[in-house]
């Protein structure tokens, strides 16, 4: 990777956890005038294993994402595979200026992030196995962007969850005032509080409403398979139609596969919620993380009592 004059510093980033309210908060910091969150919300920009062969067309089309707003303080965004993919933490310190870094990570219960994971891939059809299978089927394998799904989507339902592992790292590399932690849990009950620690920490002024956010649910569709088929469409995975797929340039395949899939999710959504986690694997996943619970809070001095699970190990 070379300079290029098309750059734009990026200071500031929420790299995790998955499924922890990532999208929300960064969303909201988005209002603040002296945040520029980007438009593309996980570009994984840092770990793209093409990393080394970028041209001035990758940096122009990363830097367009900060297009919104100029002259703030701070460029944000929200890849949350920062937080456990190789790579990241040496390419942003090699290009980057480490003094104006700073990183939020909100966690979530790590038992209720690894269901919400489940069910969200699940619930659009890029999930069939059931819940135990998928869980223990990559439990040992460490996720890097060779590990994604021909949906583009990772899985590694219990590795994103080990936070005390992960964040020993950024504690490693980075002074800790660089780094704040917040929970998924205090973002739903007080978001406003919330976010204005995010903002005292940033050093920008305190906002006194925000909107109501709730981005990145959940869904599960009614026909998840045929959303997932449509979707590998759209990308070229499907062998009887690929002719067809290629007839047509990248420019307008790309224009058209958003709003198909779109049009797709609003025809098959439904109201239902994904069944509620069985207290017997509650448990079970509870004793999968116990280690890298007590890992975490040696790491932290944060009091993570709403994560009920955990209270006999605080």
């Amino acid at each position: 990777m070379e300079s290029s004059n098309n750059w734009v510093s990026v200071n500031l980033f929420i790299p995790g956890a998955a499924k922890s309210g990532t999208s929300t908060l960064h969303d909201l910091l988005n209002f603040h005038p002296d945040i520029c969150m980007s438009s593309v919300k996980e570009p994984y920009y840092w770990i793209n294993n093409n990393f080394s062969e970028y041209t001035e067309k990758d940096y122009s089309l990363y830097s367009s994402y900060f297009a919104s707003k100029s002259n703030t303080k701070y460029r944000g965004e929200s890849s949350t595979a920062y937080m456990l993919f190789p790579n990241f933490i040496e390419r942003i310190k090699k290009h980057n200026n480490t003094a104006d870094l700073k990183f939020i990570f909100i966690l979530r219960n790590p038992i209720d992030r690894l269901y919400s994971h489940y069910w969200e891939l699940k619930g659009s059809g890029y999930e069939y196995s059931e819940f135990r299978n998928a869980v223990l089927y990559d439990k040992y394998i460490e996720p890097n962007p060779m590990t994604r799904s021909p949906e583009g989507r990772f899985k590694h339902y219990y590795q994103y969850g080990l936070y005390g592992k992960w964040l020993q790292s950024f504690f490693s590399e980075f002074d800790r005032k660089k780094i704040k932690i917040i929970l998924f849990e205090d973002l739903k009950d007080a978001p406003l509080n919330t976010v204005n620690e995010c903002l005292a920490f940033l050093g920008l002024s305190k906002m006194e409403t925000i909107p109501i956010q709730h981005s990145n649910k959940t869904i599960i569709l009614k026909y998840p398979k045929i959303y997932n088929w449509f979707f590998l469409a759209t990308k070229g995975k499907i062998d009887s139609i690929k002719p067809i797929y290629k007839i047509f340039p990248k420019s307008l395949r790309t224009l058209i596969k958003k709003p198909i899939l779109n049009i797709i999710i609003k025809l098959t959504k439904t109201d239902k919620q994904y069944p509620k986690l069985s207290s017997t694997d509650r448990e079970w996943i509870k004793n999968m993380y116990i280690d890298d619970f007590k890992l975490l809070k040696e790491l932290t001095d944060i009091s993570f009592s709403k994560w009920k699970d955990f209270n006999s190990e605080l």
